[in-house]
């Protein structure tokens, strides 16, 4: 989250580039749209992490919008307003819709992209067809993950209507093509080489986070176990299990078939790459809450459905707030049944009040990043330091450190050294480090650490003692200087 804040930051007019950045750079591998966004944040409030997360409030809206719209098309009215409550209570959304991350604004584009492409009556419609273009532009231009998501819908539409035999749907496919391509092309164009080696670099985090092979029947069930386990949890799991059954055979859903291909399109696309996370299935989660919407429709409409209904949203609504504040008297999560075992276990759980500590209840906690870079400007008289930060903890690593320097405003850039072949020479570059006992974040980024902690404390003479700072996971931080 703190690398795309920082990202954003180079949206602004003040921004502390070098002269010869272009563009299209400045986000690095990431495409540019959420980072404009949060830019566009800060011009209006002040640059800082919470307002940062203010980008998400369109989000949530156009989400919705899909949502309701999809809805409205396959099942009518009421499944329509049933699948946006649906959308609104489950608990990951409400995890990552206060994260800055690109892949909650990518779940609110593909909901859009897919009722847009409803909305086009297979590219009857000039107009629909070309903001259908404009929002694939967008898609894009948020996170190159969203072709996955739209090629199974666009293919279906395509053969299933054979648009080529129209003159005019062939005409308003072109223009979404050509407007598609050349909204996102300005920004892919020219980062195609540095994208294709960032796609092999991650295929390979997806290995040492020991993720299960893409061939395998870990990696089929994968998303599965995540919907269950960390996106809906047991209770909407098994009401979305349901519908799917009972909506199929009722035949409670117009057009069914466009959503079954949206929905295990993009599973399988996603199960298809080797690293694995559960936002990359969270634009899924939204067309499948039409399904269950449709379900709920049919439900009766005397005091047994109703009364099914009220349960049904307290229990949801329970599931939130717990996920939003925390419950104390429940246990912090309950698993059903161990999963996978990678870098991380994932379970199948009945519910969870917090995402691997990471996302959860608020907490009021000092990392001490602010008290640290203070420390750093008033030893060093270097234009320019470098801070070598060797834990990778959620909220202490390099990215939030650097984060806090731009918005500091001091001239400090941190880095993260994840090899302890050199010895002594593997902090060159740098001229302080900070270590830290105990937890030292990700296995598969911290593998040397004690290897690189030992180095710093069997040489004092270059790796001078500077500091110390407790922090609220019970470890204390401690500054070298490097001479």
């Amino acid at each position: 989250m703190a690398v795309h804040q920082t990202y954003a930051l180079n949206y602004l007019p003040a921004a502390d580039l070098p002269s010869d950045t272009r563009f299209w750079e400045r986000s690095g591998n990431y495409p540019p749209f959420v980072h404009i966004v949060i830019a566009t944040a800060y011009r209006v409030l002040h640059p800082g992490p919470h307002v940062a997360i203010l980008a998400n409030i369109p989000a949530t809206v156009l989400l919705l919008w899909g949502v309701y719209e999809m809805g409205l098309a396959f099942a009518g009215a009421t499944a329509a307003v049933w699948a946006c409550i649906l959308t609104t209570l489950i608990p990951f959304l409400i995890w990552m819709s206060r994260e800055t991350l690109l892949d909650y604004w990518l779940a609110a584009w593909v909901a859009a992209a897919l009722a847009l492409l409803v909305k086009t009556s297979a590219f009857e419609s000039r107009r629909y067809s070309v903001l259908l273009g404009l929002t694939y532009a967008l898609g894009m231009l948020t996170k190159w993950l969203f072709i996955g998501f739209i090629t199974g819908p666009m293919g279906y539409i395509v053969v299933r209507h054979r648009i080529f035999r129209s003159k005019r749907r062939i005409t308003n496919f072109a223009a979404t093509t050509a407007i598609a391509a050349v909204g996102a092309g300005f920004w892919y164009m020219p980062n195609l080489p540095r994208l294709v080696r960032y796609y092999f670099d991650n295929a390979q985090i997806g290995a040492r986070e020991g993720e299960p092979p893409v061939i395998s029947f870990q990696s089929f069930i994968y998303y599965l176990r995540l919907l269950e386990g960390y996106q809906f949890f047991a209770v909407l799991f098994c009401l979305f299990v349901l519908s799917l059954v009972l909506v199929y055979k009722h035949h409670g859903l117009k057009g069914g078939a466009f959503l079954a291909v949206a929905i295990v399109g993009g599973w399988l696309a996603m199960t298809l790459l080797r690293t694995k996370d559960p936002r990359f299935t969270m634009p899924l989660l939204g067309p499948m809450m039409v399904v269950a919407g449709a379900w709920i429709q049919s439900w009766s409409r005397d005091w047994i459905g109703g009364t099914a209904k009220a349960i049904l949203v307290f229990l949801l609504c329970l599931q939130a707030y717990a996920t939003n504040f925390g419950v104390s008297w429940l246990p912090r999560g309950i698993v059903l049944l161990r999963g996978y075992q990678g870098q991380l276990r994932w379970d199948w759980n009945l519910y969870l009040q917090d995402y691997f500590d990471i996302s959860g209840p608020p907490r009021r906690e000092d990392w001490k990043q602010d008290a640290i870079l203070r420390r750093v400007a008033d030893d060093s008289s270097r234009k320019r330091t470098t801070l070598a930060l060797v834990p990778d903890l959620p909220r202490f690593n390099a990215s939030n450190f650097n984060l806090f320097a731009r918005l500091r405003g001091l001239p400090i850039e941190a880095g993260h050294p994840q090899s302890a072949l050199n010895g002594i020479h593997s902090f060159e570059g740098f001229n302080y480090i900070i270590l830290i006992e105990g937890d030292q974040g990700w296995a598969y980024t911290t593998t040397e650490n004690l290897k690189l902690n030992e180095i710093v404390l069997n040489h004092p003479e270059p790796f001078h003692f500077l500091d110390s700072f407790p922090l609220p996971s019970g470890a204390a931080a401690r500054l070298y200087a490097i001479h």
